[in-house]
């Protein structure tokens, strides 16, 4: 829940939204490796931008509970 708040926190100005990003950034940067590659940073990124993303998506379209999404799904779910 922690990083739902920050995301709200992030979406209330554009000048925020830099700011998180570039101090996301920084952060990723500092957890991780030494010997990382561009392409590990890049995917790093990209997971995070799709976490954010969907984080978003789910605030406004909302979510599906285990309970519906398995009747929804319920033929393709093994017991």
């Amino acid at each position: 829940m922690l990083y739902h708040k920050v995301i709200n926190r992030r979406l209330m100005t554009e000048e925020l939204k830099m700011n998180t990003a570039i101090t996301e950034v920084k952060s990723l940067l500092e957890r991780l490796p030494e010997d990382s590659t561009y392409e590990d940073i890049q995917y790093h990124l990209y997971v995070i931008e799709k976490i954010r993303r969907g984080i978003d998506r789910a605030e406004l379209e909302g979510t599906l509970s285990q309970d519906d999404v398995e009747l929804k799904f319920g033929q393709w779910i093994t017991k």
